[in-house]
């Protein structure tokens, strides 16, 4: 069996390295963009089942637009060679919602895969005072040091 002695944002395609403790949890740590619309991802660490998960968010920001927002098609992503390939997908239709939308897929234990970085990928969506659709990953990935 393996063991997690810490966490490392890895560097992907091109991004810069981050370590990051193991005693700190990646968890919270999500990548955000969007002023009237705020979309988020995350690769989602569950410290106490040591295992990754795809997270993502959107939020109609107070003060913005009054915006419907949905987040859909969330994938958790690993690195194989220079590509990314889908490890974990979870479409969530349930449709719009009226302030924020959060969707995830299971869980996947990192260090079955110890030299692979993973990354997170979805489509979110807005309608109100302008409509949108975007598809976004954050520009790194995370991934442990195992043993």
């Amino acid at each position: 069996m393996f063991r997690t002695t810490g966490a490392l944002v890895a560097a992907a395609l091109g991004a810069s390295i981050v370590i990051t403790p193991s005693s700190a949890s990646a968890a919270s740590d999500w990548e955000c963009y969007g002023t009237q619309v705020k979309r988020c991802a995350t690769v989602w660490w569950d410290e106490t089942a040591d295992t990754f998960r795809a997270r993502a968010k959107i939020t109609d920001v107070a003060g913005g637009g009054s915006y419907q927002v949905k987040v859909t098609n969330v994938k958790l992503l690993r690195t194989s060679s220079s590509d990314w390939v889908t490890v974990r997908s979870a479409k969530d239709y349930d449709g719009w919602h009226g302030t924020e939308d959060l969707a995830g897929t299971s869980t996947v234990n990192p260090c079955s895969r110890p030299r692979e970085s993973f990354s997170v990928v979805a489509t979110f969506s807005w309608k109100g005072a302008s409509s949108g659709e975007k598809t976004w990953r954050p520009n790194h990935a995370w991934g442990h040091l195992c043993d």
